[in-house]
């Protein structure tokens, strides 16, 4: 695909997911304010990600493996912080049930067959990071639908539906920096997909996991 058409649809393809991400607060309870505030800063998160790559900030750094890193790892932190500090959010978050998490793990799938749609990366590492990610979504599909069947055992669910994603990511994140990295530049429009949906399915996966504390807790009560 050329890049520049690729470019074009990686983009409209994180707006629809954002959607989906936002549309999934807003069935968690999340108010009319708190959706604009997110939308706006979700939509500055990615712009700024498309200036830095556009303007080879990466790469002008001298340290490009480095500062992808840490552009990956930031808004993370930031928003465990944020969730976890601001109580309105975090109350959004923790009513969020499985399903939800695992439905929007589904678009793993989505942005690992992007992998198979630029020239710009080694074809041992789409087929490394596009299957990867494909398995990752179908796992969140085969678990929704083992909890569908028993609703009783929710716990076996968020395992399964979390385990093949964070594999996944240990692989593809090590082999992304470490190897791939080490002899290209990161300033490519595919990191779009590492610099803002990543963060942002790491945070699915850390939530859902701890709901893993709530069961046990209930269970206890």
């Amino acid at each position: 695909m050329n890049e520049n058409i690729f470019t074009i649809t990686l983009i409209i393809v994180e707006i629809i997911f954002t959607f989906m991400v936002l549309r999934s607060l807003s069935n968690a309870g999340a108010k009319k304010s708190m959706l604009v505030v997110m939308a706006l800063v979700f939509s500055a998160w990615l712009i700024i990600d498309y200036l830095l790559i556009a303007n080879g900030f990466f790469s002008a750094t001298g340290m490009p493996q480095f500062a992808f890193s840490v552009a990956v790892v930031i808004p993370i932190i930031i928003g465990y912080v944020v969730i976890k500090l601001y109580q309105p959010l975090r109350q959004v978050v923790d009513a969020m049930s499985t399903e939800t998490f695992l439905r929007l793990q589904y678009w793993r799938s989505i942005f690992g067959i992007l992998f198979f749609f630029t020239a710009a990366l080694p074809l041992w590492f789409q087929l490394v990071g596009g299957l990867g990610d494909i398995a990752a979504g179908i796992g969140a599909f085969l678990a929704l639908k083992y909890f569908h069947k028993n609703p009783n055992n929710e716990r076996e669910a968020i395992v399964r539906g979390n385990a093949i994603g964070i594999l996944d990511f240990i692989i593809v994140i090590n082999f992304g920096v470490l190897v791939v990295l080490k002899d290209r530049s990161p300033d490519i429009m595919f990191d779009l997909i590492p610099l803002y949906v990543v963060p942002q399915f790491i945070l699915f996966h850390v939530f859902s996991l701890m709901r893993l504390n709530k069961l046990k807790e209930i269970k206890k009560s």
